[in-house]
């Protein structure tokens, strides 16, 4: 039988360390093991591929430092500077292009529905609404299955395992990349309660792992003179500053970006880490300010001035945000009751999952029904509750939102007469942004009615579980922020005169107390809030509720993130082991006897122990058997 060729990137590392010791790169990625590696975490198997993100900074490294030229050493740096430069354009422009489709898309799509409602043509338009937003979702879910699967969901537990050391097949490539684009503006445009953000940090991630890599080998796009970087340490660093990025295009939250990789996403962070990531963010925040005051003329269609979801609440009413000790025991009440709507979210979140799970194993076909039912399902409950919301007279006093009713992102008339308005279709019938700055608008607390916001609180809450498991690019950020606003206003609503704080004030509330609730993050969501309300006047009462809300649900289950990380096989261990693994020995946590039998190159039943590691003790938490 004929030797087989070894692969090309084997000949390379060969060449590579024949070489004298002091002319090697400083760095490379190790050779991609050819045999399926399998981690079995509960009963969802991954296949995965563990990287070394630690460098061995002994005498010989040091030496092969310094003897290299000072050129080789400045075009280093400049590199990653560069690369950091053009990770944050990239980004920033993907990230507008993503705003102004789903502006636009869904903005004509509402637009046809609102005209065929006022020749009095509902059929026609309830037909018009749900066919569009089938074959918008169909289409998404179509390229995710056939094209990239790894692009579907929201892609931040992904780009978490990889920053934590485990990579998985295809998260990053090309193919990824462009539907991960694509079919989230489909699926936001399709009226799915589904959000940007957590696609656009995965996006990020792909544009800075891509830079990392070189290009693409696999379409031929790869140049030598980056071999400095194709080794997973550089390349981690890019992917944290390509997540960072992704939460800044996102939300136009420059800081927010920066921690929001720092707390939820990485294990491992470093001060040359934190000015690039900020560069790059900064980066970002320009790149968005320059798209949106060139479409400022009218230029971009339907992308209004407001785009890029920035809820700013500081310009007006500054008198109605603000609050005394008295409204304290209101906001610990907001904390609570969001940490236990986010834990439960969580639960029902998993059980779900799960279900879809199945469906989703069994083919595409089963994928594209599953999709097709929370469609219509969706569609139906979209238009068909709004028929129950009493019309509002239009608000005439000074400082309405807008102004009057005929605001295509304020008001929907709906089938309501002239100079009225349906506010339960107002929030329906817009996509989630300016459905949040509806709720988040000071000054508006009578333009509600209370069972319209029971009713948008209960669908939000249950189409928020049902809408993600979908295989389709799709995030939930921006549906918790919706969900808890809707539960802030209608906290603020039962309360009545036990309260003075605004209605809209309150919304920002419900929506930390809900992050805090299902994500677990403080810091990072805390500083996005305030970015995107523009108000430092909030930051007490927003710093209360997420601590509040985060501690009490901790006591129940774990961040979303988390639990999704989970069900799909990927290892992931805590930074900080639980304190009864501080009193196991090695031989209380490894299966014996031992077996050294091989075949293949690996040990057949071996059972290997992963460990983190706590200061400079390696404290092994989780036992993972590889066939």
């Amino acid at each position: 039988m004929a030797a087989s060729t070894p692969p090309r990137e084997d000949i390379v590392m060969e060449d590579e360390e024949q070489r004298p010791p002091l002319t090697r790169a400083l760095l490379h990625r190790s050779a991609t093991n050819n045999i399926s590696q399998v981690a079995m975490v509960g009963s969802k198997a991954c296949p995965i591929e563990s990287l070394d993100y630690e460098i061995i900074e002994n005498d010989l490294f040091d030496q092969n430092w310094r003897t290299r030229a000072k050129a080789d050493q400045v075009r280093y740096v400049v590199l990653k500077w560069t690369f950091c430069f053009a990770i944050g354009i990239l980004t920033g422009v993907v990230g507008f292009l993503i705003n102004l489709a789903v502006e636009n898309v869904a903005g004509l799509k509402h637009s046809a529905v609102s005209t065929l409602m006022e020749s009095s043509s509902y059929w026609t338009a309830f037909f018009v609404f749900a066919g569009t937003n089938l074959a918008l979702l169909l289409f998404a879910t179509a390229i995710t299955a056939s094209i990239s699967p790894a692009a579907g969901g929201s892609g931040i537990p992904e780009v978490k395992a990889y920053l934590n050391g485990v990579d998985a097949p295809n998260i990053f490539s090309l193919k990824t990349l462009a539907v991960k684009v694509i079919g989230n503006i489909a699926a936001v445009s399709s009226s799915l309660h589904v959000g940007k953000a957590g696609p656009m940090v995965h996006t990020g991630a792909c544009i800075a792992a891509i830079f990392g890599q070189g290009g693409s080998r696999k379409y031929g796009l790869t140049w030598r003179w980056l071999r400095y970087f194709k080794n997973d340490r550089d390349r981690r660093d890019l992917v944290t500053i390509g997540a960072g990025a992704g939460v800044t295009a996102a939300f136009r939250a420059p800081v927010g970006g920066v921690l929001f990789a720092l707390e939820s996403l990485c294990s491992w962070w470093r001060s040359a880490l934190l000015w690039r990531s900020f560069f790059t963010t900064a980066v970002v925040a320009v790149v968005l300010r320059l798209f949106i005051d060139l479409c400022g003329t009218g230029s971009c269609g339907m992308f209004g001035k407001g785009g890029l979801v920035m809820y700013d609440v500081s310009t007006l009413f500054d008198d109605l945000m603000t609050y005394h000790l008295k409204d304290i025991p209101t906001v610990i009440l907001i904390g609570v009751i969001g940490a236990l709507l986010g834990a439960l979210y969580n639960f029902l979140m998993k059980n779900v999952l799960r279900i879809y799970n199945v469906i989703n194993e069994r083919g595409r076909v089963h994928q594209l029904l599953l999709a097709a039912a929370v469609s219509i399902l969706t569609s139906c409950c979209l238009f068909g509750l709004p028929w129950f919301a009493p019309c509002r007279p239009c608000p005439t006093e000074p400082g309405a939102p807008n102004g009057s009713c005929g605001s295509l992102n304020r008001f929907r008339q709906f089938h309501c007469p002239p100079d009225h308005y349906n506010d339960l279709a107002s929030l329906f019938l817009n996509i989630n942004d300016d459905a949040i700055r509806n709720l988040y608008t000071t000054g508006t607390n009578d333009v509600y009615h209370p069972g319209s916001m029971i009713a948008f609180f209960i669908a939000s809450y249950i189409f928020g579980i049902l809408s993600y498991g979908v295989v389709a690019p799709s995030g939930l950020f921006v549906p918790i922020i919706l969900t808890g606003a809707t539960y802030g206003r209608l906290v603020a609503m039962l309360l009545g005169n036990h309260s003075d704080l605004d209605h809209g004030l309150v919304a920002i509330l419900g929506s930390a107390s809900f992050l805090g609730g299902t994500l677990r993050m403080t810091v990072s969501v805390c500083v996005i809030i305030l970015e995107l309300t523009n108000n430092l006047l909030l930051l007490p009462l927003v710093m209360l509720v997420l601590l509040i809300s985060k501690t009490v649900a901790d006591s129940f289950n774990s961040s979303i993130y988390d639990l999704i990380l989970q069900l799909k096989g990927l290892p992931h261990l805590d930074g900080h082991a639980e304190p009864y693994t501080r009193q196991l020995a090695v031989g209380d946590v490894v299966a014996g006897p031992l077996r050294t039998g091989c075949q293949g190159g690996i040990p057949v039943g071996c059972h290997f122990v992963l460990c983190s590691s706590n200061f400079d003790v390696k404290i092994c938490t989780k036992k993972v058997k590889l066939y």
